[in-house]
């Protein structure tokens, strides 16, 4: 087995997310289950030994960034243009082999 750079990343992540949930206030808006769901989906990831596309560990470190800092307060995520930012970063990393798919099968090489 061989770990990579995108295993520690998303590892790391993970474990944010899980610290973060024992960590926040649970009136908090994304609130603890939510980030540690989304803690579960990360080391889902993390444990995969297959190279992860870049846009997915971008992906889910940008959601990971958005949860904690709505979690402290730091930004608002109930306005638009961070629930935007949440879905499409969202959809990245959770459907990128599935988006990905018809533009490969289509190719001109």
């Amino acid at each position: 087995m061989k770990l990579r750079a995108q295993n520690f990343v998303l590892g790391f992540a993970a474990v944010l997310c899980f610290l973060d949930s024992f960590l926040v206030p649970k009136g908090d808006d994304p609130g603890p289950a939510v980030t540690a769901v989304f803690g579960i989906l990360l080391t889902r990831r993390a444990i995969i030994v297959t190279p992860q596309p870049l846009i997915v560990i971008v992906s889910g470190c940008v959601v990971t960034l958005e949860m904690l800092a709505g979690n402290h307060g730091l930004v608002n995520i109930n306005k638009p243009v961070w629930i935007a930012l949440g879905l499409v970063a969202f959809v990245c990393y959770g459907w990128w082999e599935r988006l990905e798919r018809p533009w490969k099968k289509f190719s001109w090489r």
